[in-house]
């Protein structure tokens, strides 16, 4: 047991290791524990000897990390931000402090699913402080910092810390009032997108299907770009098909609530990208406080998926 405790390398250097590999830096992590770039790398160069390999290329000026190192901070990652999350969780309860956690979440997602659930989230997490914050760009300081972000895109499935929360489903969507008035029932065809008005975001964002990229996958015509009307605002938009103003194309986890309730009626065909959705992301993997409230989110949205 001796030995094996002797064999560990020193905390400090994992921890120092983990910001190094996190922020791409040693200057940035010098600064993130407030310290010194020589003394970072000092305990990188003995944490590299105690292992016995290269963590980091340091050639051509930049550094950057070795297979060794990836492997290493995979590994670690999420331990260090469970030790960490357990003892802020130990020092809060002793003060009687609750928990904060913050969410960052894209638009559509943060008002049409998030929002209208935060209620039942703070039922389930009563001691929790939660802060969400509706975020458009994937890039803004909020989502990067939040314990808990949720974005819209490609799932690649090999960045650490992430997970794909709801793969993405799509399908026209109407109002009762707006299907009666144009015989619109069940199945969507050639005939309907051309006389039909159409629904469009003004904004071409590669990631997201537009109404040519679905037809496309649903082996229909282009729907009618001159026809309807054009949002920059996806919550807008589906306010206005529950208005009656035309079809929309409904992201299955994004809809679910108003064809619920009756505003909206969803539409044949459908079409899944199961490599897109919503993709949650966490600088805190298996946190005694972050986990529990991501395993919700997951049940939630997978029992409005199968409900």
């Amino acid at each position: 047991m001796n030995n094996e405790r002797k064999s560990l390398p020193s905390m400090k250097s994992l921890v120092v290791f983990e910001s190094v590999f996190r922020l791409g830096s040693m200057t940035a992590a010098a600064q993130e524990h407030g310290t010194t770039q020589p003394v970072v790398s000092q305990r990188i160069r003995a944490l590299e000897e105690d292992v016995g390999c290269a963590l980091f290329d340091r050639s051509g000026g930049r550094l950057s990390p070795t297979g060794q190192g990836r492997f290493l901070y995979e590994e670690i990652s999420s331990a260090l931000s469970k030790i960490n999350t357990s003892l802020d969780k130990l020092r809060d309860d002793s003060l009687d402090i609750a928990p904060s956690v913050s969410i960052a979440a894209n638009f559509g997602f943060a008002h049409l699913w998030l929002l209208p659930r935060l209620g039942q989230l703070q039922q389930r997490f009563p001691r929790y402080r939660f802060d969400v914050t509706p975020a458009d760009s994937d890039s803004c300081l909020e989502m990067l910092e939040a314990d808990i972000s949720i974005r819209f895109g490609e799932f690649v499935g090999s960045r650490p810390n992430e997970m794909l929360l709801a793969p993405e489903l799509v399908f026209p969507v109407c109002s009762p009032e707006f299907a009666e008035r144009n015989n619109l029932n069940g199945l969507i065809d050639a005939l309907a997108l051309d006389r039909a008005p159409v629904l469009h975001m003004d904004k071409n964002n590669p990631r997201w299907l537009d109404w040519t990229r679905w037809c496309l996958l649903a082996g229909l015509p282009q729907a009618q770009a001159g026809t309807g009307f054009k949002f920059n605002n996806y919550p807008l938009l589906l306010s206005s098909a529950i208005r009656g103003d035309g079809l929309a194309l409904g992201w299955s986890c994004l809809v679910q609530d108003a064809i619920s309730e009756g505003r909206l009626i969803a539409l044949q065909p459908r079409v899944e990208r199961s490599d897109h959705g919503y993709i949650l992301t966490t600088r805190h993997r298996n946190s005694c406080t972050i986990q529990p409230v991501i395993d919700w989110l997951c049940q939630e949205l997978s029992s409005a998926s199968t409900g």
